[in-house]
């Protein structure tokens, strides 16, 4: 059976009641039948939504209800055309399935709308169910300080803006109490928040929670490199680079303490440098000096070991931390400062080529200077004095270079002192052995001068002598020099006599600093008194 549209069924569409249609069905024609029909397939869409009232909006129970309604119809109007049968002879059982028909839909609309809940989302993110939207609007407060702890950030959570709520049909799902919205909101790491960035050259270094603490944590940066003396005074202290505070929204979990954003900052980054050993340097020295370990420094130089020797001026890699800020100050200080003493040489005859003795120390000076320093991170990068004032004259130290013509690196076969002081202890027995030398006590650092020209043969540590040096003068006459606190000539090494070869020490079994000096002739100790 074909279809027929015509403006007479759009009349019908808009002015069609249910008196109408029943009036309709009474009368059994096939043009009223294809209205229905049409008017029914059309008027799904009002159906649906008059169901979906009914369910609060739940819209697959709602399409569910308008084809049952849009079935029912279509098929009782069919059956009735059908059997081409009186209306009014089977009205009675025509109500009475109407009714049952409606009272069914009616209990599945109160079923239905009685398992609605209401899931709730946090800026589109869905966190639960709830039986109703005020379960989570009344805690909202609390959920704002519970977060606002657990962060240490003021946290506040707008109802309007930030939740959003849509009904569902609870049925098999977990409901949330008050408890559990709490915990769901508390540990939710990915919450916005409106916080305050530290961005640096257009770089975002640290956020922070409010725009007075990223006052704070930049006023502590510049704190760390500002004296409180009265003695200096500031025209100037700002970071060398851009530095701006801008707000932000940001996950709760980005945002910083103040002392993690300074700490942060202080810390900076790694950047690779070179210490170069100096005088007195050990590697685990070293490694307390740059704040690293062992391994740390191993890392960085592999050539190294725990047993590795090391020497003045050798270099090694290391990391250290470059603040992210850089403090300029600019300020005019009044501080003492050292005047160093000056270096004068003397010529003296009375000393070799070659040979300086210090005839007078120097002694620094005292100047009060005021100056104006730019310093960067507390180093100074420039300094113009402004005023100088010698508190104290420095004393110039005086220094004699010998003119006399050095004497031949042999033998003479006449021996002298080695040190210009008298004897304590001589040659002979002496607590139950022998002792086989003389005994020169003098101040740590005296010259020790070689007795005659000759030959170095040893010069080195030896056991109970400590340091000791043996020369060979010829004509079979060898000297020794023994607990010397400082070596300067070598093996194999000409020296002439009276040239300084050590220093007196007290190294090996020695009970005081002095010069221990021994004779040898033909290869035997002889008395060293009868030589000098």
């Amino acid at each position: 059976m074909a279809k027929r549209k015509s403006k007479k069924i759009k009349k019908i569409k808009s002015d069609f009641t249910i008196w109408d249609f029943c009036a309709s069905i009474i009368t059994g024609t096939d043009e009223v039948l294809d209205e229905v029909e049409e008017i029914l397939e059309d008027g799904k869409e009002a159906i649906w939504n008059i169901a979906g009232s009914a369910v609060i909006g739940y819209d697959k129970f709602a399409d569910i209800v308008a084809w049952f309604f849009w079935k029912t119809f279509i098929l009782f109007a069919r059956r009735m055309h059908d059997g081409r049968v009186n209306m009014l002879k089977y009205r009675k059982e025509i109500l009475k399935h109407a009714g049952i028909v409606f009272i069914v839909l009616l209990g599945l609309v109160g079923v239905f709308a009685s398992t609605i809940d209401y899931e709730y989302s946090y800026n589109g993110r869905t966190l639960g169910i709830v039986k109703e939207q005020r379960d989570v609007l009344e805690i909202l407060d609390l959920i704002s300080a519970e977060l606002s702890h657990e962060y240490g950030s003021n946290i506040s959570i707008d109802a309007e803006t930030d939740i959003t709520f849509k009904p569902v049909i609870s049925i098999g799902k977990e409901i949330d109490d008050a408890d559990t919205v709490l915990r769901r909101f508390t540990y939710m790491g990915d919450i916005q928040a409106q916080a305050f960035a530290i961005v640096v050259d257009g770089r975002r270094i640290a956020v922070v929670e409010s725009q007075a603490i990223a006052e704070e944590v930049l006023q502590s940066v510049k704190d760390l490199y500002v004296s409180k003396k009265s003695s200096r005074k500031y025209e100037e202290i700002a970071f060398k680079e851009d530095v701006k505070i801008e707000q932000t929204s940001t996950a709760l979990a980005k945002i910083s303490s103040k002392y993690s954003a300074l700490k942060k900052i202080k810390s900076g980054k790694q950047q690779e440098s070179t210490y170069k050993v100096k005088a007195g340097d050990t590697l685990y020295g070293i490694c307390d000096k740059l704040d690293v370990t062992f391994k740390e420094l191993k890392k960085m130089n592999p050539k190294i070991t725990e047993n590795s020797v090391i020497h003045i001026g050798d270099k090694f890699v290391t990391q250290q931390a470059v603040p992210l800020l850089t403090v300029r100050t600019v300020e005019v200080s009044t501080f003492a400062e050292k005047v160093k003493y000056k270096t004068v040489y003397k010529k003296s005859s009375s000393y070799y080529q070659g040979e300086q003795v210090v005839q007078r120390s120097g002694s620094n000076g005292k100047a009060k200077i005021t100056a104006r320093l730019v310093k960067e991170n507390g180093k100074t990068v420039s300094r113009k004095d402004l005023n100088k004032e010698i508190i104290k004259e420095p004393i110039s130290k005086i220094v004699l270079k010998g003119t006399k013509k050095v004497p031949p690196k042999k033998g003479t076969g006449q021996l002298q002192r080695p040190v210009a002081v008298g004897v304590y202890r001589g040659y002979g027995p002496r607590w139950g052995r022998w002792h086989y030398g003389l005994d020169y006590a003098a101040p740590t650092g005296t010259a020790i001068r070689a007795a005659d020209g000759g030959t170095v043969i040893s010069a080195g540590w030896s056991g109970a002598y400590g340091l000791r040096i043996m020369i060979d003068h010829g004509g079979n006459i060898k000297t020794l020099y023994a607990h010397c606190s400082a070596i300067y000539v070598s093996a194999g090494q000409q020296v002439y006599k009276g040239q300084t070869i050590a220093a007196v020490g007290s190294t090996g079994r020695s009970t005081g600093p002095h010069c221990h000096f021994e004779v040898f002739k033909n290869g035997s100790n002889v008395n060293p008194a009868n030589y000098v």
